[in-house]
C-alpha cells in the first residue's frame, strides 16, 4: 500500500469522516464486554520506508460477542435489550465454567441492554445486571445513580455498534516520557486499510514509522518541552477515511493547579478583527454581540501570559443562532454567550474562521498556556438540525423558571434533567440512547478536531451521569490513552451552581468529572472580603473554616476556586456596598427594565478588599480561576451587565491597574513557586475576625501567607519551628521586602487592608 502525503503544515485540522447513524468512530465500536469474531490473513510484511508500506489484510464476519464472568451460582444467564425488545428469554447465553457467551448479529445503532440470571432455587428466581465490563451506560428517567446498575436500578449497559467490516487503526501503547522529551506511540491495525499517513504537530512522519506485529510504532526523541499532537489515519478500500488516531502530549511537567485558569469571555474581550462585526438586533443593554473575537485574544495573549496564565477557558466555539430572542426584563438578546448552538461542527461566524480559531490553540500552546473550551450540551437552540431531524431526542417543553406542581420549587430543582431553559432551547433527552450517543461523539470529535486540552461543562446537574460517564470514558480511551499507559490528562471541570457539596460532588470521581467550580468557597470569599459579614478566621462560618470544609470533602480532585464568574454580581461592586444580597439583586428594575449598567467605583477601598480577596484565592489549593476583567476590578451587575467590555492600557484607572499588578505578581509567583498551590499548611495566626496567616509548604519550599481586613496596619509575631517553618529571611513576593527572623521569631508587619506572601527555601 502507498502511505498518503499531509500537508506539513497543521493549522487546519483533518476533516471528520462520515459516520452512519451519527454515531462515532469507523469500524466496529463496541463499548461492552465483547469481541468482533475475525480471521486474520496477513500479507508478506516490510518496514515502511520512503512513502511505501504494507499491512495486514483480514476478513470479517460481523457478530458480536458478548462475554461475562459469573460466580453467582446463575443456572442460565440471558442477554435483554432493546435489540430483542427486552425479552428476556430470547438470547441465551452457553457457558464454560464460570464464563459465559452469546453472539449477536446487530445493526449499527446504540443499544442498551441487560444481563438476566435465572436460578434453579425452586420458585424460579431471577435478577437483571449490567455487564461488569461495559464501558458505557444509559439511564432511564427517575434512575438512582449506580455505575454498576444493579437488579432494579434504572440503568443499562449501552452497546455501541458501528458500520462494520472497515479496518481501523488503535493506539496499543504510548510512552510520553518528560524527561527525555520523548513520544512513543504504537498502532495497532486492523483490517486491510490504504493509503497510511502519520503526522507530529503537522509535519509528515508516514516515512518514520516502522512496522512492528499487528501494526506500527513511531519514536522520536529531543522534542521540545511543549504540546506535540501525533495523528495518523488511512482510507479503507472504497476510498473512505477511516477514523484517525489522535495523540496528545505535553512534554513540561506543569500541573494544572500551578498557575491560573483565566475566562475569556470573548465577545466581551477583544476587538480584532472589526470586519466581523455586526449586530443581531438585540433590544437588551450588553445583550448583543459587541465585537470580541478570538483575533482579539491572539493579540492579547502576551498579556495574559504575564499575568501568570496557564489555562485559557474560551466560550463555546460552536456556530449560534442568529437573531434576537425573548429574554428577561422585557428586553431581546442576541446569542453572543455561545449557549444557543445551531451546528455540530461549524464555528461561530461572529469570533472568526476555523485558521484563526486553530490559530489561537496554537498560540497558546506555544506559550505553554493550556486551552479548555465550554462545552454546551444540556440543551440546543431549535434552529439545530437535531431538532427537525429527531424530536424524541428532545424533552418535552417544561420551562425551567415554572413551577409545575405549584408548590413553590421551579422546575431547575424539580425536574433538572428535563427542564427547558427556554422555550427556544429544547433540553437534550439523554435517556434517549440516540441521543445520549450522539452528543458525546459530537464532543469528543470536537476535542480530536481541534487539540484543545480540556472542557468546562456547563449546566452539569441537568445532565444525566450517563452523559459526564460516557464522555470520560471515550476521552479516556481515544485522547487520553489511559489503557494503552497514556497519562495526559483532559482536565474536565464542571458547574453545578449550588451550595451543596454533596451535590457538586456526585460527578466528580475517576468516571466522571475531574472537578467543579467551589461555588460554598466563592460566596464564603465574597461574605469575608467584600461584604465583611464573616471572620478571616474566626466565629460561626468562618472563611478558614469553609476552605478547610471544601478542602477536605473535595480532597483528591482538582476544583477550580474563584472569587466571580459570567453568572454572578461583579466581585467589585460588591466590595463598593452596591448590592443588597450576597447572591445578588434582582435583574430587572422596579418598572421592569433592564437596571442601569454598572459603574466603576470613585472610591480605593473596595479595590483594596479585591486585592486582598486575590491573595486568598491564589495561595490556595485548587486550579484558581481568573473571570476576565476581575483581575483589575471591571464592574458590572447581574447578566448581562456582568459582561462588559474588557479594559486595556489608557482605559484603566490607577487602581485598575494596580489591582491587575497585583494579580499578576500573584500569578507569576504561583505559577514559580509550587508551594503557593499545596495543600500542606497549617494556621499560623487565627482566631481573629480581621486578620488571618496560614502556611504552604511543597517539597524545599515554604510559604507564609498573611491577610489583614482592618483599616490600619498590625504587627504580629510568632514562632517558625513549630509550623514547620525554617529560620532566616523570608522575601515578600508582592513588594520584595525581606524579612528577617530572630532566631525562631519571625515578625511581622501587614498594612490595613493588606497582604503579604512570603517565601523561603526549607
Amino acid at each position: 500500500m502507498t502511505p498518503g502525503a499531509r500537508s506539513a503544515h497543521d493549522s487546519t485540522p483533518p476533516s471528520r469522516p462520515s459516520r452512519p447513524n451519527g454515531l462515532g468512530g469507523c469500524v466496529l465500536l463496541c463499548l461492552g464486554s465483547l469481541s468482533c469474531g475475525e480471521g486474520l490473513t496477513e500479507t508478506p510484511k516490510t518496514t515502511p520506508t520512503g512513502d511505501s508500506a504494507t499491512i495486514p489484510s483480514t476478513t470479517e464476519d460481523c457478530r458480536v460477542t458478548l462475554t461475562l464472568d459469573d460466580t453467582t451460582g446463575a443456572s442460565a444467564i440471558y442477554v435483554a435489550g432493546t435489540f430483542n425488545d427486552w425479552d428476556r428469554l430470547a438470547n441465551p447465553l452457553t457457558r464454560d465454567g464460570t464464563r459465559w457467551t452469546v453472539e449477536l448479529e446487530l445493526d449499527a445503532g446504540a443499544w442498551p441492554y441487560k444481563f438476566v440470571k435465572v436460578y434453579d432455587d425452586g420458585a424460579g428466581s431471577l435478577s437483571w445486571a449490567c455487564d461488569p465490563n461495559a464501558d458505557a451506560i444509559q439511564c432511564d428517567e427517575g434512575y438512582t445513580w449506580d455505575p454498576s446498575c444493579n437488579d432494579g436500578a434504572a440503568c443499562n449497559s449501552l452497546l455501541l455498534v458501528e458500520e462494520c467490516g472497515r479496518p481501523s487503526l488503535t493506539v496499543s501503547d504510548l510512552h510520553i516520557d518528560r524527561e527525555a522529551l520523548s513520544l512513543a506511540v504504537t498502532l495497532t491495525v486492523t483490517g486491510a486499510p490504504v493509503d497510511l499517513w502519520a503526522t507530529l504537530d503537522g509535519a509528515d512522519v508516514t516515512s518514520a514509522l516502522v512496522e512492528v506485529d499487528g501494526g506500527f510504532r513511531f519514536e522520536q526523541v529531543g522534542l521540545s518541552a511543549g504540546r506535540h499532537t501525533f495523528r495518523a489515519g488511512a482510507s479503507d478500500a472504497l476510498g473512505g477515511e477511516i477514523e484517525p488516531v489522535y495523540v496528545p502530549a505535553w512534554l513540561d511537567s506543569r500541573r494544572w493547579d500551578s498557575g491560573l485558569l483565566y475566562f475569556v469571555f470573548v465577545d466581551r474581550f477583544a476587538n480584532g478583527d472589526s470586519g466581523l462585526d455586526g449586530s443581531e438586533g438585540a433590544t437588551a443593554t450588553g445583550g448583543d454581540f459587541e465585537g470580541g473575537d478570538w483575533q482579539g485574544v491572539i493579540d492579547r495573549l502576551d498579556e495574559l501570559d504575564a499575568l501568570g496564565v496557564t489555562a485559557l477557558w474560551l466560550t463555546a466555539a460552536l456556530q449560534n443562532a442568529g437573531g434576537a430572542f425573548d429574554g428577561r426584563c422585557g428586553a431581546t438578546y442576541s446569542a453572543y454567550h455561545g449557549y444557543w448552538v445551531t451546528d455540530p461542527a461549524a464555528l461561530e461566524e461572529h469570533f472568526g474562521d476555523e485558521a484563526t480559531f486553530s490559530e489561537l490553540i496554537a498560540a497558546a500552546h506555544a506559550r505553554n498556556i493550556r486551552v479548555l473550551v465550554d462545552a454546551v450540551a444540556n440543551q440546543l437552540h431549535q434552529d439545530h438540525p437535531y431538532v427537525s431531524a429527531h424530536p424524541e431526542w428532545f424533552s418535552p417543553m417544561t420551562i425551567c423558571e415554572e413551577d409545575e406542581d405549584g408548590n413553590g420549587v421551579t422546575n431547575w430543582d424539580q425536574r433538572p434533567e428535563t427542564c427547558w431553559f427556554d422555550d427556544y432551547l429544547p433540553d437534550v433527552n439523554y435517556y434517549d440512547a440516540g441521543a445520549l450517543t450522539a452528543m458525546v461523539e459530537d464532543t469528543v470529535d470536537f476535542v480530536k478536531t481541534w487539540g484543545v486540552d480540556g472542557y468546562r461543562v456547563d449546566a452539569v446537574k441537568h445532565m444525566p451521569h450517563s452523559f459526564h460517564y460516557n464522555l470520560s470514558g471515550r476521552l479516556a480511551t481515544e485522547v487520553e490513552h489511559l489503557e494503552a499507559g497514556g497519562d495526559e490528562d483532559f482536565y474536565m471541570v464542571g458547574e453545578t451552581f449550588s451550595g451543596d457539596r454533596g451535590l457538586i460532588l456526585s460527578y466528580v470521581d475517576d468516571h466522571q468529572l475531574d472537578g467543579q467550580f467551589d461555588f460554598p468557597l466563592y460566596w464564603a470569599i465574597v461574605a469575608a472580603f467584600a461584604r465583611n459579614e464573616i471572620g478571616l478566621s474566626s466565629g460561626d462560618g468562618s472563611l478558614a473554616s469553609v476552605a478547610a470544609a471544601s478542602q477536605s470533602e473535595f480532597a483528591g480532585h482538582l476544583m477550580s476556586t474563584f472569587l466571580g464568574n459570567h453568572d454572578v454580581v461583579r466581585f467589585i461592586n460588591q466590595a463598593n456596598g452596591e448590592v443588597a444580597s450576597l447572591y445578588g439583586d434582582a435583574t430587572c428594575d422596579s418598572d421592569g427594565t433592564l437596571r442601569e449598567p454598572a459603574q466603576s467605583p470613585s472610591s480605593s477601598v473596595p479595590y483594596e478588599r479585591l486585592r486582598l480577596a486575590w491573595t486568598f484565592l491564589l495561595t490556595q489549593p485548587g486550579l484558581p480561576l481568573v473571570y476576565y476583567g476581575d483581575e483589575l476590578g471591571l464592574p458590572g451587575l447581574n447578566d448581562p451587565d456582568n459582561r462588559q467590555m474588557m479594559r486595556f492600557d489608557a482605559e484603566r484607572s490607577a487602581d485598575e491597574q494596580a489591582t491587575w499588578d497585583h494579580v499578576a505578581a500573584l500569578g507569576q509567583a504561583r505559577r514559580a513557586h509550587p508551594a503557593l498551590s499545596s495543600a500542606s499548611g497549617v494556621e499560623w495566626w487565627g482566631g481573629e475576625a480581621d486578620f488571618y496567616a496560614y502556611t504552604r509548604v511543597a517539597d524545599t519550599e515554604a510559604a507564609l501567607v498573611l491577610l489583614n481586613r482592618a483599616v490600619t496596619s498590625r504587627t504580629v509575631e510568632n514562632g517558625l519551628g513549630w509550623a514547620g517553618l525554617p529560620e532566616g529571611a523570608w522575601t515578600d513576593l508582592l513588594t520584595g521586602d525581606v524579612f528577617n527572623s530572630n532566631g525562631d521569631r519571625l515578625t511581622v508587619e501587614v498594612p490595613g487592608r493588606g497582604s503579604r506572601v512570603l517565601v523561603r527555601g526549607i
